[in-house]
């Protein structure tokens, strides 16, 4: 028992990479079978097979390991909870062994029967009598983990003289210096060619061109034969997804001939819906590689019309923002509700993957979707996409409405709805009051009203809880929509689709074939082979950042945009900077955002003549709320002032490094960057009392619609961004990195508040509390230098971690957060005579529930605002606790500990006993003075 104690003990190693070797584990020696010391570790069950091929992967000895016996116990077969009791033994043995067919060679005599063949057929070469070999259990008292017994890891036979692999001369010129087997990435590839119709005989002649090009063969894969893709062509020739007349049943045996393809499989019964739920290795693997600290979205209803049972697929975005589905979730409509169990069977099977992957953001198309449960599971932002919506409406003016114009003008006026709801300045009347303008639109309006006014409550509802996504994100998930479409729904007989395991089969063979060659970079080798299905390319997104500006010429209430294909030819682009725009092209009658409409909104955004994108107004009115509930202490805001300046220093060292040598009293500059900070918050929370209408916001600005001008733009990736601070940070931390915006500098090298003047927050802060400037007034003037420009116009924003009111009104009792906070004293002065008004704050200026959202683009402005009176309004709090501070400001981790005083910052608040009340003295001038509520 001292030995299954020592083994329990080990600690259960499960290495972060997708695939590792026992050189990546760190073994023990314990006490084994007749007193030898066994070498063992304890990796999770789930990870043999990752185990299995990092082994097979030896650079110095390139083999392959097969099953030489298996023992299992059969679940319903009863059994005592021993310690030593095992559920499975697997042995595994390098694939060149055990036994050795070389001339001379030993047999096992339960071998003894094998006849040989009349050629070789490479037998020699495949048996040499290899020792190495190693035991897998999984034990009854952890069935979740495996112990490895690996005690021969040395590729050499009985004699202890390498028998394959480079080191074994005599193996020299023969197959047995590469592994046994062809890599699975090019098993994967004859797959997929032969699944898309490329012919046997095409495959072997760009494969030998491309090992001559190499100079020879030098690994396995170099060595595929003619036989092989023809034995691979035969199989797949010869299947059939109707593996039973009963649809059920042929599922039921798909699933159990394809275990590792299934994350989640529910049949039907009395009271559980029917769920699958198909995941490959390779789609396993790209959910990983580019889900991880990133968004994954959802397309919940393709084939909603077609199809027995509709497609439910999570998405991941490439390098390229393309969509690639890692994941089709197949069930009937009315068990949308039941996401609890595949999305907690998906993320264990990521986790036991990668311990450390983590979800930024989950996209949602469906207003009814599970949020609640995808929060629970994934631990992340919720956000929602209209793409399916606005998709619609398009597809259907397009074929409803005859003239250009009147659909331009129902497509203007219905961005325009959306746009007030998603700002909050709007609900269902604003739909009303559309088919009633708009009742000339006789067919539109009738499918309007039948099809989409009966929802319109339920995705009001969303659009005002959720973030929205933005339009790279609505372009990628309508090109693998189009996608879907071309390579699922293509056959000639429609009865087949309402048979769900040619579904599953279409999935798991063609429709992967198509997506796993999008990613495979010498597609090109086979273009003589493509048809519609083989659609790929560049989203709407990537299409528009290749159009010049130059080729855009807007003309009033509509725009002209010259062809890429035909340069005589101009796209007619109506509502230009509209995201709801209307565009001649082909690809924009089918209802999709085509490049030429993306291309004007860009554009109409940098020369301000358009609002900003609804992502960006969310993103700002959540900062707008985080401020106006302050934390307790000042870590957080301690926390911001400083990253803002060290940010602020290494952007002056990049675009004046001149400036970055002139020395100044960085300590006294932080500290006043404290005070102004405190303006800044007290500024937003006056303005924030507010109520202002959605029609008036921003028309008052100079420079066109919401003060927006040319926008200089800061790529995150551009700012050495810690990838760790894309994730949550925990609760009451507020993790600035990877959120800077160039608000941070005004056009004219003033200094502004962090947060974009055109919510009207605050103007230039006074000098005497600036945090961006030296002790002796000292500025960089770096207005007529843009620090970076880029044509996106919506660059990458990472999750933040936003407190909710309900938090904030916990951890402060006495608060600006709370419902019964005190009325506003404002004291005005005018002409020697004083009043004094009691005003209280608006009910609709408190700060509305925050969600824990991720913006995943954002624009920036340096647009100039209007001119106004300074306020400066200082709000008595209670005393906060602030952490110790270090003398010197000194950087730590990237970050300046600021030095504060706990005496000043005590002394004022301990002697005001009501920290609801503000005291504002108003001269008569107009100029507003602070005046403390403790005077007299």
């Amino acid at each position: 028992m001292a030995r299954w104690d020592e083994i329990l003990s080990l600690p259960v190693q499960n290495p972060p990479t997708l695939e590792f070797s026992s050189a990546d584990i760190v073994w023990s020696k314990v006490e084994g079978w007749r007193d030898n010391i066994d070498r063992v570790a304890l990796i999770p069950f789930a990870r043999v097979d990752d185990f299995l091929r990092g082994e097979s992967a030896n650079k110095d000895c390139p083999t392959r390991f097969h099953v030489e016996a298996r023992r299992r116990r059969p679940p319903q077969m009863p059994y005592k909870p021993k310690v030593d009791g095992i559920l499975e033994y697997i042995l595994y043995w390098c694939s060149f062994g055990p036994d050795d067919h070389r001339k001379g060679g030993i047999v096992r005599p339960s071998r003894s029967t094998y006849v040989p063949k009349k050629k070789s057929a490479g037998r020699p070469n495949t048996k040499r009598g290899c020792i190495c070999h190693f035991i897998v259990k999984r034990l009854i008292a952890e069935p979740s983990v495996a112990l490895i017994i690996y005690n021969q890891d040395k590729h050499v036979d009985k004699k202890g003289l390498p028998c394959h692999g480079p080191q074994d001369k005599k193996a020299a010129g023969t197959r047995a210096m590469y592994a046994p087997y062809i890599s699975e990435d090019l098993r994967l590839r004859v797959l997929s060619l032969l699944h898309v119709g490329v012919s046997v005989e095409t495959i072997m002649q760009r494969h030998n061109e491309s090992v001559e090009r190499q100079g020879g063969p030098c690994n396995r894969d170099d060595l595929l034969t003619h036989r092989y893709v023809r034995r691979q062509e035969r199989s797949i020739r010869r299947s059939t997804y109707e593996l039973d007349t009963d649809d059920a049943i042929s599922i039921r045996m798909w699933v159990e001939s394809h275990p590792s393809h299934v994350f989640f499989y529910q049949d039907f019964s009395d009271s559980e819906p029917f769920t699958l739920g198909i995941q490959t290795e390779w789609q396993l693997q790209q959910m990983i590689r580019f889900g991880n600290r990133s968004l994954v979205a959802s397309d919940s209803r393709f084939g909603t019309n077609k199809l027995k049972y509709p497609i439910h697929s999570l998405i991941v975005f490439n390098s390229d923002k393309k969509a690639i589905p890692v994941a089709w979730i197949i069930a009937p409509m009315f068990s949308s509700g039941d996401a609890l169990k595949w999305m907690r069977a998906l993320y264990k099977r990521v986790h036991t993957k990668d311990p450390t992957w983590k979800l930024a953001g989950f996209i949602v198309d469906d207003p009814l979707a599970d949020v609640l449960s995808i929060r629970e599971v994934f631990q992340c932002s919720v956000l929602i996409c209209f793409w399916r919506v606005r998709h619609a409406w398009h597809k259907n003016l397009v074929k409803k409405c005859s003239g250009i114009e009147m659909c331009a003008e129902i497509s203007r006026q219905l961005g325009q709805a959306v746009s007030k709801v998603c700002r909050g300045h709007a609900s269902v009347g604003v739909f009303e009051d559309i088919m009633e303008d708009l009742i000339d639109s006789s067919d539109f309006m009738d499918y309007f009203k039948a099809i989409w006014y009966p929802r319109m409550g339920m995705w009001i509802s969303a659009l005002q809880t959720l973030p929205l996504a933005s339009l790279e994100t609505c372009a990628a998930m309508e090109f693998y929509h189009n996608q879907m479409k071309l390579r699922l729904l293509n056959e000639k007989d429609p009865s087949v689709y309402q048979r769900a395991d040619w579904l599953i089969d279409k999935l798991g063979t063609k429709v992967h074939s198509y997506f796993w060659l999008d990613e495979y970079s010498e597609k090109d080798d086979f273009s003589r082979y493509w048809r519609d299905e083989w659609v790929s390319g560049l989203t709407s997104w990537r299409k528009a950042l290749k159009i010049p500006d130059s080729d855009v010429a807007l003309e009033g209430r509509f725009a002209k945009v010259i062809s890429r294909q035909d340069q005589d030819r101009a796209h007619t682009v109506w509502n230009p900077g509209s995201e709801y725009a209307i565009c001649d092209c082909g690809w924009a009658e089918m209802g999709n955002l085509c490049e030429h409409m993306l291309k004007v909104i860009s554009v109409c955004r940098n020369i301000g003549s358009s609002m900003p994108s609804i992502s960006l107004s969310q993103y700002k009115q959540a900062l707008v709320n985080m401020l106006n509930c302050p934390p307790n202490d000042s870590l957080i805001r301690d926390h911001a002032v400083s990253l803002a300046v060290h940010v602020q220093l290494l952007l002056n060292a990049l675009v004046d490094p001149e400036s970055s040598q002139t020395t100044v009293d960085v300590t006294k500059q932080l500290h006043n960057g404290v005070a102004s900070a405190d303006q800044q918050r007290d500024v937003v929370r006056e303005n924030s009392c507010t109520k202002e209408s959605g029609d008036d916001v921003g028309h008052d600005a100079p420079g066109g619609i919401g003060g927006e001008t040319a926008e200089e733009e800061i790529p995150c990736s551009d700012m050495d961004v810690d990838p760790s601070s894309i994730c949550n940070p925990p609760t009451g931390l507020f993790s600035l990195d990877g959120i800077v915006s160039n608000d941070i500098f005004s056009e004219n090298g003033e200094r502004c508040c962090l947060v974009d003047t055109e919510l009207d927050m605050t103007e230039n802060i006074p000098s005497e509390g600036d945090a961006f400037t030296s002790q002796d007034g000292f500025e960089d003037d770096d207005s007529g230098t843009p620090l970076l420009n880029m044509m996106d116009m919506e660059p990458h924003i990472h999750s933040q971690m936003v407190e909710s009111p309900e938090e904030c009104k916990m951890i402060h009792q006495n608060g600006d957060c709370s419902e019964n906070a005190g009325p506003l004293i404002v004291t005005t002065t005018v002409n020697g005579n004083t009043e004094s008004n009691e005003t209280f704050p608006d009910s609709s200026s408190k700060p509305m529930p925050v969600e824990v959202h991720l913006v995943d683009k954002i624009e920036t402005s340096s647009g100039v605002t209007e001119d106004k009176e300074r306020t400066d309004m200082e709000i008595k709090r209670s005393p906060s606790k602030n952490l110790p501070m270090t003398e010197n400001a000194d950087p730590l981790n990237g970050i300046y500990i600021l030095p504060s005083d706990a005496g000043e910052v005590g002394s004022e608040t301990s002697e005001c006993p009501e920290p609801s009340q503000n005291h504002l003295s108003k001269s008569g001038d107009g100029e507003q003075k602070p005046k403390s509520a403790c005077s007299s």
